[in-house]
């Protein structure tokens, strides 16, 4: 090769790579392919062989807020819609199950056939329930029995026809993979679950932290989308950024850790969209990181939570990015699911509040006086698209030591009262 044959060649490599440097002027996003899906997050299902009856299952519930005994109907539910809809394929963003229990994952695979028998693919990760989790119960009067679980090993298996078994990439230090459900766009199934933390006789973890190997291997599947000009189409169990002010302070374990490492990156190699479940509320929020590079985190709320809640996703040709939210409303066993669902979840939250106001000296009558306006404030960020009340936590007739033992839960109030940008149920919103 002669030294201008040389020059030429090194010049072509340095534009190439100069491309796909972050932020380079050469370098532009890949754009989304026309596309259409179904998201639904946090099933939790609890099969009724189980046990949905007896003081120990109640006392389960009681300190719960989830809709466990309709868990079947909501799944026949949610199943019905997904096969009469003209959607590519379904995406559900961890905490299939109740607990982990074995039981329901493998029924879990059943509904998932079923969709897939219906021309639309299933994608699955874990969420923080599902893996090596010692709270996996059989219920029997005042008594609970642990059942199988299953390894991360296990679940990857349970799920090869959805997700896994198509992956074309794999992290070796996390059940996150990449898929690529159409042509053109690759989708980046992330796993931040500490599973692997879990004791058998302990509690599991509920919060979510990448190790330094996976957000390593994040980047590098990133630089190969733009390199490969696959769009990115993220899916996570945690929230990639903080949904409502002061989230992580407040409720951290729902954000995952390296949030403010994540999200930035994923923005700056063009990933536009992240789905998230896990805090069971319909919230979208969007952050800006320097000149059309933003990410939204599109959190779904729990199929088995109040408003009980559903996402048909299209994303147009002219790179629009189009969301509705359905609900369920009605079921077999009840017509009305909607008002049923509303008080049921909000006894709960009431109840759990009380206890907890209780429990850090509040007086009593205070604390019942109080829990229901904890549970208005938690159904307004489950259902979305809040509207903020004049007074979101009226302390009024409070005694001075209720008021100032309860004052960090005043700011939690105002923050699920007041929605972050932009609207959470049904949005429309250029990808470019």
């Amino acid at each position: 090769m002669n030294k201008l044959k040389k020059i030429t060649y090194y010049l072509s490599v340095l534009v190439t790579f100069l491309a796909f440097i972050p932020g380079n002027s050469a370098g532009q996003f890949p754009d989304y392919p026309e596309t259409r899906f179904v998201v639904f997050s946090d099933p939790h299902y609890f099969d009724p062989s189980l046990g949905t009856e007896g003081k120990a299952f109640q006392d389960y519930l009681n300190n719960d807020r989830k809709l466990l005994k309709d868990s079947r109907e909501l799944m026949e539910f949610i199943i019905s819609y997904i096969e009469k809809s003209d959607a590519e394929f379904v995406l559900v963003p961890g905490d299939l199950t109740k607990d982990g229990e074995k039981i329901n994952h493998n029924k879990m695979a059943e509904y998932f056939t079923r969709i897939e028998k219906s021309g639309k693919k299933v994608y699955v990760i874990p969420g923080n329930h599902d893996i090596n989790n010692p709270h996996s119960l059989k219920y029997s009067g005042d008594k609970t029995e642990k059942v199988p679980i299953i390894s991360p090993e296990e679940f990857a298996l349970n799920y090869t026809e959805f997700g896994y078994g198509e992956a074309i990439l794999k992290d070796k230090n996390s059940l996150s993979y990449v898929a690529e459900p159409v042509e053109g766009m690759w989708l980046l199934g992330l796993d931040a679950c500490r599973y692997r933390e879990n004791k058998p006789d302990g509690h599991p973890v509920t919060s979510g932290k990448f190790s330094k190997e996976t957000m390593k291997w994040i980047k590098e599947v990133l630089i190969e989308a733009q390199n490969k000009n696959k769009a990115v189409l993220c899916m996570m169990h945690h929230g990639a950024m903080e949904h409502y002010t002061h989230q992580k302070k407040l409720y951290g374990e729902y954000v995952v850790d390296n949030y403010r490492k994540l999200s930035p990156m994923l923005a700056e190699y063009g990933a536009r969209v992240v789905f998230t479940g896990h805090f069971h509320a319909q919230d979208i929020t969007i952050q800006r990181f320097g000149e059309n590079k933003f990410l939204l985190d599109i959190e779904t709320g729990s199929l088995v939570t109040y408003p009980c809640p559903y996402r048909t996703v299209t994303i147009s040709d002219n790179q629009v990015l189009k969301i509705s939210s359905g609900f369920v409303t009605s079921i077999p066993s009840n017509p009305d699911f909607a008002g049923y669902s509303k008080k049921y979840v909000h006894t709960g939250i009431a109840g759990i509040a009380a206890n907890t106001l209780i429990g850090m000296g509040v007086d009593s009558t205070e604390s019942w006086a109080l829990s229901g306006q904890v549970a208005d404030a938690f159904l307004a960020h489950y259902k979305g698209d809040e509207v903020t009340p004049d007074n979101p936590f009226n302390m009024e007739g409070i005694s001075r030591k209720g008021k100032f033992l309860i004052g960090f839960k005043k700011n939690l109030m105002i923050s699920l009262h007041h929605d972050l940008e932009p609207s959470d149920n049904f949005l429309e919103i250029k990808l470019k």
